[in-house]
Formats: C-alpha cells, sequence, structure tokens
C-alpha cells in the first residue's frame, strides 16, 4: 500500500497531524497557537480539518476520531483505486472499431470496384 495513504494529513507542509492534534487539545502555547491559527488562513484543507475536529465534544478521544478518519479515506481511495484500474477504456474502443470497420468497407469497395472495372 502506498505509504502516502497512510496519514491524510502528511502531505501538508504546514501542519501536521500531531500538531494540529496538539492544537485541537490546547496543548500548545500561545505563540504556537498564533502561528497554527496564521497557517489555516491560507491553507483551506488545514481549517476545515480543525473546523471539524473541533465539534468533537471530548477532546481525549481526537487520536481516536483522527485515526478512525484515516482509516476510512484510506480504505475509499484504495477502493476508488482498484475500481478505477480496472476499468477498460470504452470511450477509446468505440472509435477505434468504428475506424477499423471503415477501413475494411472501404477496402471491400476498392476491391469491388477494381474487379469490375478490369
Amino acid at each position: 500500500m502506498n505509504k502516502d495513504l497512510l496519514n491524510i494529513l502528511s502531505d501538508s507542509k504546514e501542519i501536521d497531524q500531531q500538531k494540529l492534534l496538539d492544537y485541537l487539545q490546547n496543548n500548545v502555547s500561545e505563540e504556537e497557537r498564533h502561528e497554527i491559527e496564521k497557517l489555516f488562513i491560507d491553507e483551506a484543507f488545514e481549517s476545515d480539518a480543525s473546523e471539524g475536529l473541533q465539534r468533537v465534544s471530548d477532546k481525549s478521544k481526537l487520536p481516536v476520531v483522527m485515526g478512525e478518519l484515516n482509516r476510512q479515506l484510506i480504505k475509499k481511495l484504495s477502493s476508488r483505486r482498484k475500481r478505477n484500474n480496472g476499468k477498460k477504456p470504452l470511450n477509446l474502443m468505440i472509435p477505434v472499431i468504428t475506424t477499423i470497420i471503415l477501413l475494411l468497407l472501404a477496402l471491400m469497395f476498392f476491391l469491388y470496384i477494381r474487379r469490375h472495372i478490369g
């Protein structure tokens, strides 16, 4: 499995999952809190994640909630990737088949004309 899927917030260049968790549990200094909140202004995903996780009433359950969210996202992304890998490009097959049929018809017409004229 792709290691990038193991932590959905790991791609963030500005804030990692642990820092976000500490922020939500009020385990950061005022200076760090201010820096994190400045990041939320520029980063929509982190801001939305923070807003959603702040609604969890029991802050001690945040690691469990975040872990479950990560597992669900990994499962959904993996199943979507498998589903997309198994698809045949029908959109491409129709023009290819049509072109082959038209070429065969043109060849048959050419041979018919050649036989009757020659």
